[in-house]
């Protein structure tokens, strides 16, 4: 199955391997680890499998920051209020591991871009929760795509 997918993906034109990590990049729940891993897993150059679906998963990253400000000025809005308990949890999580160690984290149980939505909707620093779920993204990537290599020296 491997060698019927690497002639497959090596017939295919760069560019459309590059949009398909991308894409892959984009979605929830697959990001820039499933990206990079399909794609070197596939027999695209670890670099441009990457760097694909790192693009993608910024893209979704960027929307999700939007979206959690915008959500944010909402709940600023109605301050009067007190805060919900699924936002007391989250803020408790991340004042007990950081911004950063949440943001590595949280891909073991949660989207990178839906964690930046909870974190910026919560009221976190936006510019911290940004650079750290870049950092993240990266991260993320790296490791799945040596996965991906380690994968293709094994079975290839």
């Amino acid at each position: 199955m491997m060698e019927q997918l690497n002639a497959w993906v090596t017939d295919l034109h760069p560019v459309l391997a590059f949009l398909a990590v991308f894409v892959i990049g984009v979605v929830p729940f697959l990001e820039s680890y499933i990206g990079t891993l399909v794609g070197t897993a596939a027999g695209m150059p670890v670099l441009l499998a990457g760097t694909g679906a790192v693009v993608g998963n910024l893209l979704a990253l960027a929307v999700a920051v939007w979206l959690g400000d915008r959500a944010r000025r909402g709940l600023d809005r109605r301050a009067q209020r007190p805060p919900s308990a699924r936002r007391q949890k989250m803020i408790a999580r991340v004042d007990r591991y950081g911004v950063p160690v949440a943001s590595l984290l949280a891909p073991t149980l949660l989207a990178i871009s839906l964690t930046a939505f909870g974190m910026i909707a919560a009221g976190l620093d936006r510019r911290q929760v940004v650079i750290w779920q870049v950092v993240t993204v990266v991260v993320w990537a790296l490791v799945f795509g040596l996965i991906g290599i380690g994968a293709l020296r094994t079975f290839g």
